[in-house]
């Protein structure tokens, strides 16, 4: 602890802080226009140091974790940041200078106190739209430009470029829903603007030096807990793959590799041995894999007790990512289903770790992205439809896999189906449940997946989409057995039309489109459940009791 601070001091600043990063991502969620930041909460916002260092992020995405500082190193490469003016912000979703993919948009504006440059206010927005060859994604795209608007490094004046101005109207030309795009950009504003009086209020309240010098230690302290929790991991070299099931155009499965080494209160992730660089939009750009490795990391050192900013990374020794693999492929390659590979990067660490701290980790889940994405150009205007459907989690040592959730490395919530309904007239939700059947038995059962079935009611709607685990099954630990497969179907005049997992498809009025996800891999042996547990799942009707004899012997 600093010696001019207080204990109590030290806990007041640092709770400000992080109900600062906090306070602007509702202040994102409340005021955005889309369903997809307004009910999937598919965004993220941090608060960060004058040199970029983050000190407090909001718990949202975990997949955008790195993703602040990375592209913050880009921009200051950039520009000259120390002349920044007070209206002024940095805006962009080039994935090439250390953004996602093209739907994320990046933002950052300064915070003055008394005329100096004191801190960054930074927001993150999955947006509905950027353009490009579908509503949604785009699974014949081979390279980015056919993913949409790709806005590059970009130090913009608010008031001359926003409005009327450049920015806005170039941005507005480009994508299909623009009030809807444009609302969202100005939500993100009004986040970086909420973060900015807050830490204003702060730093009146108790001092620059004081609070700066809280900023400081609580980064100092993410990092004692992050290495006093590597401590506790034997050393040693510890290795795992798994695999994405394919790139949309070819039925090769992609393979993902890592060798975790851990050495004192370090540890290092190598990813050596991953496939190349492929065909399709299934690419993760490097800035994403490593938030994937540091996401996982979170789960490893704490389960996300530890709070997260720039120190929590420090014991990161070194993330080393093959370029021209696919998870740091070369420009122009498509990214947006990026989060396919990362899922995989999480889940092979936690295969690899759960040789040496078994109470740790989790088994693999339905761990994609289920983009659903439609669009429908109706005289009125353009609507597009983008949502997270989840699915089930992997089971662990303490406890059964959630049900019907995003993916860790996501973390999106549930769209309400009346939000749907109200904002996309085309299509009608018939059926949203939970699909028995789909989760890996065991000790610990894994998390039940997703059944959703929507009836399109108008022509000339698309479905646009890409997901992961239609092929390779969610696997489980320790004797637990794999969860059931994703998969999409059209139910169209009594037949039923099988989709790939990643597809632009045109819907006919009166289809039924199909949604099942998968389940979680169990942990521990099917015979070692506890008896009370399948005859409560029996009385709930998740299992027959067929099943129940069948699977677990009851």
């Amino acid at each position: 602890m600093s010696g001019q601070l207080s204990q109590a001091t030290f806990n007041i600043i640092s709770n400000g802080l992080h109900g600062i990063a906090q306070e602007m991502g509702e202040k994102l969620v409340r005021s955005a226009y889309s369903t997809i930041i307004r009910e999937a909460r598919d965004c993220s916002t941090s608060f960060l140091d004058r040199q970029g260092r983050i000190i407090a992020q909001a718990q949202f995405c975990p997949i955008h974790m790195n993703s602040f500082g990375k592209v913050f190193e880009a921009f200051a490469r950039r520009f000259d940041l120390s002349t920044i003016r007070p209206n002024e912000g940095l805006i962009t979703n080039d994935p090439y200078s250390g953004a996602q993919h093209l739907n994320d948009i990046v933002l950052f504006t300064p915070v003055f106190f008394r005329d100096k440059l004191v801190a960054f206010s930074a927001s993150l927005g999955h947006h509905i739209d950027v353009g490009g060859g579908a509503a949604g994604p785009n699974a014949s795209a081979t390279d980015v430009f056919s993913e949409g608007l790709r806005i590059p490094l970009s130090r913009f004046d608010v008031e001359r470029d926003l409005g009327d101005g450049l920015l806005e109207q170039f941005i507005r030309i480009n994508v299909r829903p623009p009030d809807q795009v444009m609302g969202d950009i100005y939500a993100q504003m009004a986040a970086n603007r909420t973060g900015e009086a807050r830490f204003i209020e702060m730093l009146e309240r108790f001092g620059e030096e004081t609070v700066l010098a809280g900023a400081a230690e609580l980064q100092d302290y993410s990092e004692r807990l992050a290495r006093e929790a590597i401590r506790a991991i034997p050393d040693g070299v510890y290795r795992a793959d798994d695999f994405v099931d394919d790139n949309g155009f070819t039925d090769e499965p992609l393979r993902v590799c890592v060798t975790v080494t851990v050495e004192g209160d370090g540890i290092a992730f190598d990813f050596a041995g991953s496939a190349p660089q492929t065909q399709g939009m299934i690419n993760s750009p490097v800035a994403s894999t490593i938030s994937a490795a540091y996401g996982a990391m979170g789960i490893l050192l704490g389960g996300g007790t530890i709070p997260v900013n720039d120190g929590l990374y420090r014991p990161i020794r070194r993330v080393d990512v093959p370029y021209g693999s696919f998870l740091n492929p070369s420009q122009p390659v498509a990214v947006r289903a990026r989060n396919n590979a990362c899922h995989r990067v999480y889940n092979v660490i936690m295969k690899a770790m759960s040789q040496v701290v078994p109470t740790q980790v989790l088994a693999s889940g339905h761990d994609t992205t289920n983009a659903i994405g439609m669009g429908h150009m109706s005289e009125e205007r353009y609507r597009v439809y983008m949502e997270v459907v989840g699915g089930g989690w992997g089971a662990s040592a303490g406890a059964d896999g959630a049900d019907v959730v995003d993916g860790y490395v996501g973390n999106c919530s549930n769209v309400p189906v009346e939000a749907l309904e109200a904002d996309y007239p085309f299509m009608r939700v018939e059926e949203y449940a939970l699909r028995r059947g789909s989760a890996g038995a065991g000790e610990r059962r894994g998390g039940l997946g997703a059944r959703r079935v929507y009836r399109i009611l108008d022509e000339g709607v698309t479905f646009n989409s890409y997901s992961d685990r239609f092929k390779v099954a969610p696997w489980g630990l320790f004797g637990g057995e794999p969860g059931q497969h994703s998969r999409f179907l059209v139910e169209r005049d009594g037949q039923m039309i099988a989709l790939p997992s990643k597809s632009n498809t045109t819907l006919r009025k009166g289809d039924r489109l199909v949604i099942e996800t998968a389940g979680g891999g169990g942990y521990g042996a099917p015979g070692g459940r506890d008896r009370s547990l399948v005859a409560k799942e029996i009385a709930e009707g998740l299992l027959t009791r067929e099943e129940a004899g069948r699977i677990y012997g009851v």
